[in-house]
């Protein structure tokens, strides 16, 4: 395994032809669900070998963009003060536990529905609210609907969207904005995070005139964290120049000038943010030559729909190079979700685990869901990791995670290696199929893999493999397995995708 931290990847971005030296095989296949998604199971690799990389790329998005969207509980259109007549009780706990309920549902996103989960999780992190600075849950789980949704689209209607969503209003201050008084917050993180980059095209005064232009959107419909909608007087209805373009400009306006006149600058920062999640956090001007620009002149002409982009990219000779393997650190959310999926086992009732999952990632591991740490979202990559953190990631797969699977059927981890290694009664052969479902290749160092294998020999005297008499049949092999998934996730490797 070859662990690349600067991009040595010159591939194109043409897509990639499987060739005799250069096959289409489980090890490309596991790589793009590890990126595009949290991880395949063993089983399903079969299906995806049987079409090119060209095909199974578009069949992962467009069923991806036709799943059904998440199903709204009862309480998340309501008003609060539609509440009571609707058999809830408008107060702190309950609203809480709904916002509890509302991570809840973006973690069962991640599990259920790999492909939306992760682009939906993507734009969590670059489009950024926070749920416990807004503090109504309505609005959280609205926000993340709206994510959902959005997130193989269209991105100049997401971002015209997002600026009016409630959560985005509360949390950057745009309700509180009015003619004399408007609030730069939005303005100013429409411009450095969610379209062009930080001082990328824009000055002081073309936030403090967009800000004007966004005035005036704080009417409550209907009480407190209600609907919040346009009120007429609150808006500052002098003429404003933005970009050079004077005007007695309004929301709407602020976006058709954003992406008609800055429409190159948003294509390349948008398209090196994905670039740098899904490829490779090292972006040099070669990678903004070859990969990042035409893309971005992609994005232009396709007038800004991201599906097209993305299947450009994990088509792409350049997403399948072996340069683009094992660059990225797992967010910790990242970690668990792709160790349930790959291993395929049954963990048991999802409700029994969710706050398991929800409180070990942010307590423990600083990723809490719907509360990135800062506008500018989790920094990620190697910030995620240090010396404690790398060992309570693995502590909590092998102590907690696992023993889920292991309390609900301890037979299935002998199914399990039955299965990926096609019943073989060799340990190196069963050692290998289980390294490669978990990590896609063998390990980085031949010790690593040579004490794999002697943790999962470990408990079989010594005789039985030489002779060939042990198989997985014997009595002890569930314990064998679970003692080499154990080890596998304690390596520094396991950390990476």
């Amino acid at each position: 395994m070859n662990i690349n931290y600067l991009s040595c990847n010159t591939s194109p971005l043409t897509v990639f032809v499987p060739s005799t030296e250069n096959p289409w095989d489980a090890i490309k296949i596991r790589h793009l669900h590890n990126r595009l998604g949290f991880g395949i199971e063993t089983s399903l690799i079969t299906n995806a070998l049987s079409k090119g990389p060209d095909i199974y790329v578009d069949e992962l998005i467009d069923a991806a963009i036709n799943l059904t969207p998440t199903t709204s509980p009862a309480w998340a259109p309501l008003d609060p003060a539609d509440y009571t007549a609707n058999g809830f009780t408008y107060g702190e706990d309950e609203n809480d536990g709904f916002v509890n309920d509302t991570q809840y549902t973006f973690i069962k996103e991640l599990l259920d529905n790999g492909v939306r989960g992760r682009l939906t999780f993507f734009w969590h992190n670059i489009i950024v609210t926070r749920a416990n600075e807004y503090e109504f849950a309505g609005y959280a789980f609205r926000y993340f609907l709206a994510l959902q949704r959005n997130s193989f689209g269209n991105f100049k209607t997401f971002i015209s969207e997002i600026g009016l969503d409630e959560a985005m209003l509360k949390f950057l201050n745009g309700f509180e904005s009015i003619v004399g008084q408007p609030n730069e917050n939005y303005a100013r993180e429409l411009y450095e995070l969610f379209t062009l980059g930080e001082g990328n095209g824009y000055t002081e005064d073309d936030i403090v005139e967009t800000s004007r232009a966004l005035t005036g959107y704080n009417e409550f419909t209907n009480g407190e964290n209600s609907r919040i909608i346009f009120k007429e007087e609150n808006f500052d209805a002098e003429p404003k120049t933005i970009f050079g373009q004077t005007g007695n400009w309004g929301y709407d306006d602020v976006i058709d000038i954003l992406f008609d006149q800055k429409s190159e600058l948003i294509a390349r920062y948008i398209c090196e943010r994905i670039y740098i999640d899904f490829v490779s956090p090292e972006v040099n001007d070669e990678i903004r030559l070859l990969i990042i620009n035409p893309l971005a002149t992609q994005f232009i002409a396709g007038n800004y729909e991201l599906a097209p982009i993305l299947k450009t990219l994990f088509k792409s000779a350049h997403f399948f190079d072996e340069y683009a393997r094992n660059v990225i650190i797992k967010s910790p959310l990242d970690l668990i979700v792709q160790f349930m999926t790959t291993t395929g086992f049954n963990f048991g009732d999802y409700d029994l685990n969710k706050k398991s999952i929800k409180n070990m990632s942010s307590w423990l591991f600083d990723q809490d869901i719907l509360n990135p740490p800062t506008v500018a979202g989790w920094d990620g990559d190697r910030d995620w990791l240090n010396s404690g953190t790398i060992t309570f990631r693995a502590a909590y797969l092998y102590e907690d995670v696992l023993q889920w699977a292991w309390d609900e059927n301890e037979e299935q981890f002998r199914q399990f290696a039955i299965d990926i290694s096609g019943n073989s009664n060799d340990p190196e052969v069963v050692s290998t199929a289980i390294f490669e479902a978990l990590m896609n290749e063998k390990p980085y160092t031949q010790d690593d893999f040579d004490n794999g294998v002697d943790a999962f020999k470990d408990r079989v005297p010594s005789n039985y493999f030489d002779d060939n008499t042990w198989t997985l049949g014997f009595e002890v092999v569930p314990l064998q397995v679970r003692d080499l998934i154990e080890y596998i996730v304690s390596l520094p490797d396991y950390q990476i995708k």
